[in-house]
């Protein structure tokens, strides 16, 4: 009867090592890493990461700038005259009270200069070369002038005495012109201009109002004008800006001969945009629009084809920093050059520029 727990025993042992080896006989091999190293299949090239945008959406109708757009180096001045009140300065005040006063406007005259020097009371010409070739009396309130087609020189003064003054190619006084009660306030008119023989001023820069003739006949029925006569004489031009925060500035381009709109354009700028400091045109007919816009101190120039204002190409002319008031810091010659002034502390230049 002991024999028997014995037994038992050893067929449970025996049966614990058959059952042992049939385990590790049939367990499956683990899985053999490849050696990464060792393949010649390259690993794939990570994704490129999507470019990124250079500017805000833009109008279909127009190309918006792009963020590289920067101003070119400025070319040799037309015009570099220092402060001072001597012959070839040009003069320069700035008060510790009230605003600070440079040259308050200019023209342009075949390859002449005409600066409007309130400071010093004068209007001086100066020729291509930047020599001083004339100079007659202007008062210090004077701010802004033109020339006629026959070398009358035109001057406003809007604030004081409150009239336009008009001097004969040689510098003598061949009348005045009172502003009328019409154009409301005079100190909200932009700006001076001359179509053929009619002078107009423009009322915050929107419609201009006839005041009288180069020949001081003032205007006896008022008329008026829905922009600014192109070099051409084809357009009526004005412009404004439609949503600053997003540098957005519309154009309208009235035809004179069919007394009909042309076409009204909407240009992007740079953001935001501040004011418009340039709308002029060419002996072609093309239109300049200048905008001051951005973060910096720049004046993004569009120059616009007359048939539809579609942009043919843009450039970036610096704006002055100095506290020095104007009136009008741009203008157009006939053959497309952009001549803009420039102040420093030590002077002013007038620049140009050309669109591309």
């Amino acid at each position: 009867m002991k024999t028997r727990p014995l037994l038992l025993v050893a067929a449970v042992l025996a049966l614990a090592g058959v059952a042992a080896v049939l385990a590790r006989r049939g367990a499956p091999s683990s899985p053999r890493v490849p050696d990464v190293a060792a393949t010649s299949v390259a690993p794939p090239e990570p994704p490129q990461p999507p470019a990124l945008a250079s500017g805000p959406p833009t109008p279909a109708a127009d190309p918006s700038p792009t963020t590289a757009e920067a101003p070119p180096l400025p070319a040799a001045p037309l015009l570099k005259a220092r402060w001072g009140s001597r012959d070839g300065e040009l003069g320069h005040l700035r008060p510790a009270e009230g605003n600070a006063e440079g040259p308050m406007s200019f023209a342009l005259v075949g390859s002449d200069v005409v600066v409007l020097d309130q400071v010093n009371g004068r209007v001086v010409r100066y020729d291509a070369k930047g020599r001083q070739v004339s100079a007659v009396s202007a008062t210090p309130t004077t701010q802004d002038l033109a020339i006629a087609a026959d070398g009358t020189t035109v001057l406003l003064d809007r604030l004081v005495d409150k009239k336009i003054t008009l001097l004969s190619p040689s510098g003598r006084r061949v009348g005045e012109l009172a502003l009328p009660e019409g154009v409301g306030e005079t100190g909200l008119l932009t700006g001076l201009f001359v179509d053929g023989d009619d002078v107009y001023v423009e009322k915050e820069h929107g419609a201009l109002v006839r005041i009288g003739t180069t020949d001081g006949k003032p205007s006896a029925e008022p008329k008026s004008l829905q922009g600014r006569p192109s070099k051409d004489g084809a357009l009526l031009l004005s412009a404004t800006l439609t949503d600053a925060a997003a540098g957005l500035t519309a154009v309208n381009a009235f035809d004179r001969k069919a007394g009909a709109l042309r076409f009204a354009r909407q240009v992007s700028f740079a953001r935001p945009a501040h004011s418009v400091a340039l709308l002029d045109s060419d002996a072609k007919g093309i239109i300049y629009l200048g905008v001051w816009a951005g973060t910096g101190s720049q004046v993004h120039v569009a120059c616009m084809d007359p048939s539809d204002g579609h942009v043919l190409g843009r450039v970036v002319v610096p704006l002055s920093e100095t506290p020095e008031e104007a009136l009008r810091d741009f203008a157009v010659r006939p053959d497309g050059t952009i001549v803009s002034s420039y102040r420093t502390d030590d002077g002013v230049e007038l620049r140009t520029a050309r669109c591309p």
